[in-house]
């Protein structure tokens, strides 16, 4: 039952960011995308410190990006929320804020390292996404639990500001 949790948990985060087809990216040494590294640059213990102990657990790792799931249950059914992390190649922000738009999330406009992006949040939720060229990296937590947590905006702020300080 846990795995079929993860995976409809795993398969709703992609869905909820916007996932769609992607192109083949510019060339690495092109400085129009972002840098590849695992998590898009951030460790366990990144997260560990920005969400201020060790309630997430990271149980999925592609190229794609990684989910850390939240250890939280009711009773033995595990709630399958969480922390993520993925980069869209050939992807824009006018389609991943629509996309938050329409899910009736608050949109901020921002910028990170001089790559434009938006913070999109509501109680239980907030993401951040950047672009670089036709790159969208974004970070998203997602929580039944908004009160065991820092403010939602700062730790997923923190990590994005961290993983373009290392894929930028």
């Amino acid at each position: 039952m846990t795995r079929i949790l993860l995976l409809l948990a795993t398969g709703w985060s992609v869905v909820a960011c916007g996932s769609q087809a992607t192109t083949a990216a510019p060339a690495p040494d092109s400085g129009q995308t972002f840098r590849s590294a695992e998590c898009n640059g951030v460790a366990d213990a990144d997260v560990t410190r920005a969400v201020g102990g060790t309630l997430f657990t990271r149980v999925v790792v592609n190229d794609a990006g990684c989910f850390w799931q939240e250890n939280t249950a009711l009773g033995d059914v595990e709630l399958g929320m969480g922390l993520s992390t993925w980069w869209y190649r050939g992807s824009d922000l006018d389609t991943e804020r629509s996309l938050e738009r329409d899910t009736g999330r608050t949109i901020t406009e921002l910028e990170v390292n001089g790559n434009k992006g938006f913070q999109a949040s509501d109680g239980n939720a907030c993401s951040v996404y950047v672009a670089k060229g036709g790159d969208v990296i974004t970070w998203s937590v997602q929580t039944v639990n908004p009160g065991k947590l820092p403010d939602l905006c700062a730790i997923t702020g923190a990590l994005a500001q961290l993983s373009q300080d290392r894929v930028n």
